[in-house]
Parts: structure tokens; C-alpha cells; sequence
């Protein structure tokens, strides 16, 4: 079953980014994105996430999915706390003692 599913995605800003993006993310699959530099990698991530809206397609998220995206560049309010702080954080405090580990 498909976590996230990609269907004719595309980005333009200045230039076409990317384009006609067919993808199926499914349960314990990884993802790794090679391409130069300014060729839409950080931008798709931001897409999968739900925080950047793309120009052209459609992006299905099975239902309770929770997508998390680290920016490229750490704010500076984060340089001084550990990831697990950070991460820990972030977490609703319902599921912050059950769910931290992850």
C-alpha cells in the first residue's frame, strides 16, 4: 500500500524544476534523490511534506500519514539543542513519552 503517491507533479518557478513526476512511496521503502545543484530536490522534499505547493500534478498522502522535513539550513534558535530535543519538541505532548524514540 502506498504511503505517498505522485501523479504528473511538477514545480515551476523561474524554469521548470521538474516535471510529469509518477512516484509511489510505499511502507519500508527508501528514496534517494541525486541530482545538481538548484534542480528541485529540496523543493519536491518540501512538496512530499505538505510545504510547498506544487504548480502541476497531485500529491495522495494515506490518511494519518505525518511527513517531517528538516530544512537545509538549522534556524539559529535550533544550533544550541540537540536533534532529540528538537525532535521531542515538535512531538504533540500526548505522544511525546511513546513516541521520542523514534
Amino acid at each position: 500500500m502506498a504511503l505517498i503517491s505522485l501523479k504528473s507533479l511538477g514545480v515551476i518557478m523561474s524554469a521548470p524544476l521538474f516535471s510529469n513526476l509518477d512516484l509511489t512511496i510505499a511502507a519500508g521503502d527508501r528514496l534517494g534523490i541525486v541530482a545538481a545543484n538548484g534542480r528541485g530536490k529540496s523543493t519536491l522534499l518540501k512538496c512530499l511534506a505538505g510545504a510547498f505547493e506544487p504548480t502541476a500534478g497531485d500529491i495522495t498522502r494515506s490518511r494519518g500519514l505525518l511527513v517531517g522535513h528538516v530544512a537545509q539550513s538549522v534556524p539559529d534558535a535550533l544550533l544550541d539543542r540537540s536533534f532529540h530535543d528538537v525532535v521531542a519538541d515538535a512531538l504533540p505532548a500526548e505522544q511525546r513519552d511513546s513516541e521520542v524514540w523514534r
